[in-house]
């Protein structure tokens, strides 16, 4: 959805995004 490769120029969110990637591959 929201999540894209973009999220990681945020840098900072790069961890978020991790987990939110984790629970997305869960899906």
């Amino acid at each position: 959805m929201f999540l894209n490769t973009d999220t990681f120029n945020y840098g900072g969110h790069s961890i978020v995004l991790s987990e939110l990637s984790a629970l997305q591959r869960v899906d």
